[in-house]
């Protein structure tokens, strides 16, 4: 029922082999303010870390915790907030951290990081979650 509900929430077409959440995490768990150019961020990682890694069949969002801290950027589209807080409930509950990772295959494994990550850690990650 979760992954049909993700799936549903965030327009996760069954060919494709992986979810990547780029999440962010509530500002009251950050050391920094890290709802500021969240623009900037996410054009930054599409073109230092998404560029280095093979985007064929991967569905790739952000999800923000603070949905009127990141109301310029959500477009349902790409960017998302995190309805009932599911991913942080779930995944990304650790405060002093900002910023994490969570990469699903499309049989429900999983691997997540939590702070930042690179293209080296997504290829890393998505190797181990190939389903053979």
């Amino acid at each position: 029922d979760q992954m049909k509900s993700i799936r549903y929430e965030y327009n996760w077409k069954e060919e494709e082999e992986f979810l990547i959440i780029n999440y962010r995490f509530p500002q009251d768990y950050c050391p920094y303010e890290n709802y500021t150019e969240l623009e900037r961020t996410y054009n930054w990682l599409n073109n230092k870390v998404y560029s280095k890694v093979d985007m064929t069949n991967i569905r790739n969002i952000f999800i923000y915790d603070d949905k009127l801290a990141a109301k310029p950027i959500l477009d349902n589209t790409t960017h998302y907030d995190d309805i009932g807080r599911y991913f942080l409930k779930n995944f990304f509950d650790k405060k002093g951290s900002c910023i994490g990772l969570l990469i699903i295959n499309k049989k429900g494994a999983y691997k997540s990081i939590i702070g930042e990550y690179s293209s080296k850690d997504i290829n890393n990650l998505t190797e181990a979650l190939k389903i053979k």
